[in-house]
């Protein structure tokens, strides 16, 4: 009998801890290597501008510019107007920036987002530089009935939660990048059909804040400078002809 119950114990104490990892928040727990913002062109092509920032200031400049044209690869969609270069953020602070333009990363005709490809563009590399967690915000966006929630566990390839904060009018994911080969990361592009819920105040707070400053720093520059770059290249190609 003893034993018995020290098998029930077990295996309900196994259930519970799987149950609880499970429902870890990564919006709290998930420190990200990156951050990238994403919006429409304003012009209304199918171009989306893409600003990508480095938490680590010590991140390769040749592996970022690497990881974006593979993004491209993936998307069939060379990146235009690719610039990387290290940009201040503050008195003593820097961070590893890139903009470019890339057709179609927000699907125009569901509409979803392709996350899968972001997260095959960014694994796959060594430390000290793998990229184990990503911040992704699709501005000016607002999630529908098909909107991905949440997908993965910590035994699945990646994790994926997403939120809605309506005060910045964004679509954000956290993707937990639990293995490094990119041919077994899977991201489906709908959910449940299920309300989005908004993070929480205690899940941003802590040392998050300099994520969010950056994810905003982003938010602002995203629009102006990738479409500068996107027009200048159009541009030039009406030259050339």
């Amino acid at each position: 009998m003893r034993f018995a119950w020290i098998v029930v114990v077990a295996f309900v104490t196994m259930i519970a801890t799987k149950a609880v990892a499970q429902a870890e928040d990564l919006f709290r727990t998930l420190r990200p290597d990156l951050i990238i913002g994403i919006s429409r062109d304003p012009n209304g092509s199918g171009a989306d501008l893409l600003e990508f920032r480095t938490i680590d200031p010590k991140y390769p400049p040749e592996q970022l510019r690497d990881q974006i044209l593979e993004l491209g690869k993936l998307m069939n969609s060379e990146p235009r107007g690719l610039v990387v270069a290290r940009s201040s953020i503050s008195s003593g602070m820097s961070t590893i920036k890139a903009t470019c333009a890339i057709d179609n990363i927000i699907d125009r005709s569901q509409p979803r987002y392709h996350l899968k490809q972001i997260a095959q563009a960014f694994a796959g590399y060594a430390e000290p530089h793998a990229v184990k967690g990503l911040s992704i915000q699709f501005l000016n966006e607002k999630p529908r009935k098909e909107t991905l929630l949440d997908f993965g566990g910590p035994n699945d390839a990646v994790q994926v939660q997403g939120s809605f904060d309506p005060t910045f009018s964004a679509v954000e994911y956290r993707i937990k990048i639990n293995i490094q080969d990119a041919k077994q990361i899977e991201i489906p592009e709908a959910g449940e059909q299920k309300p989005i819920p908004a993070p929480s105040s205690d899940a941003k707070g802590g040392p998050d804040w300099m994520v969010w400053g950056l994810v905003f720093i982003a938010a602002i520059a995203v629009g102006a400078l990738v479409y500068s770059l996107l027009t200048n290249t159009k541009v030039q190609k009406g030259r050339k002809r």
